[in-house]
């Protein structure tokens, strides 16, 4: 990365008009037990995209981080803290001034009346795959506002919804570069009934997970002008999975734990849910992420994994999906960031009301 020192006085005033954002995503309410989707089938990322060339902002970097997780004896203690605090509210408290005895407010709050339902959450989750997962991100553009139409407030159950938190901490930066995530949110199924605060990460199941990690497809997909689009190999590969003459997406060319998408594998239909059921694989013991780099009206797709050996297996899951998919090793830093310390001179200062 450059030093400030090196930025030209024409860049830096340049800069100046720009504002830079970071942003995590998370439970809106922090209902810890909430695994969150968006609602139509792999059309997130092709939406998500949309919302980029829309607002084409200077930058955008969208990371998704995920990981495989174990969560059975924390949820069972947190669905046995929920029915200690139900089953107190239900108690009647005593009037100290006539001395007779009536219902608790809490009682006709959201907390009680949604206890019991959340509780059958937990049962469900329990018995399934859980997968820990964080969305962060930085945003860079004139209108720092615009970073609110991207469409994570879609991404909801019956639970809770997912909200944009927007910061201006500079050191948010270093999370990014290095993909960092707070792998362990047990300590906020344990603050549930008492303190609820949003977890920097979320709960989420092998099925939500295919929500928001998969390439763009059906017709959304089909008119994004930003994406570097190819021409889908997915049907040979089927086929010569088929006739038993080799198996896809084996990685041996891959020699990067980080690598772009030279070019999206092109499907204008959604497909049929038997044929992504690989992405209910996707996570691994180790962080593997889902990136979306935007700069110049072009959006690139990164893949990165902790080790060369896992990213050749997650190229492999994502490759029997979609057929054989060309990459190639990418820089840690997408090359915008070589900027960054002059917008950083020009406007890390002066938070506004809407950030943290």
């Amino acid at each position: 990365m450059s030093s400030a020192s090196s930025v030209t006085p024409s860049l830096s005033k340049k800069l100046a008009k720009r504002n830079v954002r970071f942003f995590n995503v998370s439970l809106r309410n922090g209902i810890v037990m909430s695994t969150p989707s968006y609602p139509e089938k792999q059309s997130f990322v092709a939406h998500l995209i949309r919302a980029l060339e829309t607002s084409n902002p200077d930058f955008a970097w969208v990371q998704f981080l995920f990981v495989s997780s174990s969560y059975g004896a924390d949820l069972v203690r947190l669905k046995n803290s929920m029915h200690r605090a139900k089953t107190a509210i239900e108690q009647p408290s005593l009037d100290l001034v006539s001395g007779e005895e009536q219902d608790r407010r809490q009682l006709y709050r959201d907390y009680y009346r949604r206890a019991d339902s959340r509780m059958k959450k937990v049962d469900e989750i329990v018995t399934k795959p859980t997968i820990t997962m964080a969305i962060q991100g930085m945003w860079v553009s004139d209108e720092p506002d615009s970073v609110y139409a991207l469409p994570f407030d879609h991404c909801s159950d019956d639970h809770d919804s997912l909200a944009l938190f927007r910061y201006r901490d500079p050191r948010m930066l270093l999370e990014l570069v290095d993909r960092r995530m707070v792998v362990d949110i047990s300590e906020y199924f344990d603050r549930y009934t008492r303190s609820r605060l949003e977890p920097p990460s979320f709960l989420v199941t092998p099925e939500e997970l295919q929500s928001y990690v998969h390439l763009p497809a059906g017709e959304t997909a089909a008119s994004l002008r930003s994406l570097e689009g190819g021409t889908s190999t997915r049907a040979f590969i089927l086929a010569r999975i088929a006739g038993e003459k080799a198996t896809s997406g084996s990685g041996d060319d891959i020699s990067s734990r980080l690598v772009r998408l030279v070019k999206v594998p092109k499907n204008e239909k959604v497909l049929e849910d038997a044929s992504v059921q690989p992405l209910a694989h996707l996570a691994a013991p180790t962080v593997r992420t889902f990136e979306l780099v935007y700069a110049g009206g072009k959006t690139d797709v990164l893949l990165c994994a902790e080790t060369v050996d896992d990213m050749r297996k997650y190229a492999g899951l994502l490759s029997l999906v979609y057929g054989g998919m060309k990459l190639e090793g990418a820089e840690q830093q997408p090359s915008f960031l070589r900027e960054l310390p002059g917008i950083v001179l020009g406007n890390l200062a002066a938070p506004d009301e809407h950030d943290r």
